[in-house]
């Protein structure tokens, strides 16, 4: 999804009949709003979007009195989206002009969120709150992490666990402001990249081809002026380093994250999932087993040293280039030998277990063979050598699929 520019919001300011409580004046509502340089959601998603996005242009409407009570007007406008187009059509807005409206009234309405708009209560009104909010607007989803935790009873699990990212709050790492409320943290890399709010020159990705051991220096995702890469792309991850200032303020400390993307929900990924660590700190690395490594390839991330003052993590990337040693008809990759312990075979995305001496291993040992022997010789000539292993490799299938039932 790309979105980009001026992002227009209608701040809607609503007073029930029989009340005259009006939280703050509508000038408060344009510096929280609509001002640059004021520390509000303006400034906030010039910066979390990495200049992609702005709220220049947004409009600031009423106090304007309803002509129900709260009571009334709960009864008449019963779900999310009903109480914001109340609020819409009390104004009588023209919402073409516009990306959404935020209704804001000065009693609860019962309910807060985004359908439609969003819709707050006063108590609802910070910049963490409205900045998940209308990150729904632009386009965002909830973040998980990759727990079966619930954090509410009709949450999903691991369903705003990620407290490192906006689209978990109001479960996340904030911190207060003087003026606003809470605010904060910024939005992922995952999320940046799935937005086209990530430039492509500030992400680093392994050379293709063979394979290589590169170090580099991540730039913390909130110091987007610093030259260097802001995130590592890994295959299907994220990395990226965060520090405790700016909007990230919350955080208890530098860190690097890891996150995917599934569907539309950016994931996070846990250094210890049975305790709910998802930090990687100096010392530690991430990345597949070497098992897969030999039979796919992949990344491995080792998280050197963090410099603070320089505001960049140094990392060491290992990229293993794939080297299946066969692909074949049947849909399969054959694994490899382990010495004096029989080898593995992967059937249908599964690692069987060959035992020494087993009928199988003399024909994983064949391919294995072809395998180095593939590079050096033409396709022809490996095809005409290949032949009668070829010939064996689906009862060597069959025999591996019973061996997984």
């Amino acid at each position: 999804m790309s979105l980009s520019g001026a992002q227009k919001l209608a701040v809607l300011l609503c007073k029930f009949k029989g009340s005259d409580i009006e939280q703050n004046p509508p000038d408060y509502y344009a510096d929280l709003f609509a001002r640059r340089g004021t520390g509000g959601l303006n400034d906030y998603w010039i910066d979390a979007s990495l200049g992609a996005i702005n709220l220049d242009g947004s409009d600031i409407l009423g106090w304007k009195s309803l002509d129900q009570t709260r009571d009334e007007f709960i009864a008449t406008h019963p779900a999310r989206n009903d109480k914001v187009q109340g609020a819409i059509d009390a104004f009588g807005v023209d919402m073409s002009k516009y990306k959404c409206a935020v209704a804001i009234f000065n009693d609860d309405p019962g309910d807060a969120g985004s359908n439609g708009g969003v819709l707050a209560a006063p108590d609802n009104v910070n910049v963490t709150f409205l900045a998940h909010e209308t990150g729904h607007m632009f386009g965002l989803a909830h973040s998980f992490d990759q727990s079966d935790r619930k954090l509410q009873d009709w949450s999903a699990p691991g369903e705003y666990y990620d407290n490192y990212d906006i689209m978990s709050a109001m479960n996340v790492d904030s911190f207060a402001t003087e003026r606003f409320g809470s605010a904060g943290p910024l939005v992922c890399a995952t999320n940046l990249d799935a937005m086209d709010w990530m430039p492509e020159d500030r992400i680093w990705t392994p050379e293709p081809g063979g394979s290589s051991v590169s170090t580099i220096d991540l730039v913390a995702l909130s110091h987007a002026e610093i030259p260097g890469p802001l995130c590592a792309r890994l295959g299907g991850f994220y990395v990226e380093f965060r520090i405790n200032d700016g909007w990230d303020k919350g955080l208890a400390g530098p860190r690097i994250l890891i996150h995917t993307l599934n569907g539309s929900n950016a994931i996070i990924i846990a250094r210890d999932l049975g305790s709910y660590i998802y930090d990687w700190q100096p010392g530690q690395s991430f990345g597949p087993p070497p098992v897969i490594l030999a039979i796919d390839g992949g990344d491995t991330m080792s998280v050197i040293s963090f410099d603070v003052q320089a505001k960049t993590a140094r990392l060491r990337i290992t990229h293993t280039a794939r080297k299946p040693i066969f692909d074949g008809p049947t849909g399969m990759v054959l694994g490899g030998v382990e010495v004096d312990a029989g080898g593995w075979i992967i059937v249908g995305g599964h690692i069987v277990k060959v035992p020494p001496r087993s009928p199988m291993l003399k024909l994983l040992s064949r391919v294995a063979l072809l395998s180095q022997a593939h590079d050096l010789l033409g396709e022809s000539e490996f095809g005409r050598i290949a032949a009668p292993v070829f010939e064996d490799v689906e009862g060597l299938a069959k025999e591996g699929r019973k061996q997984i039932g």
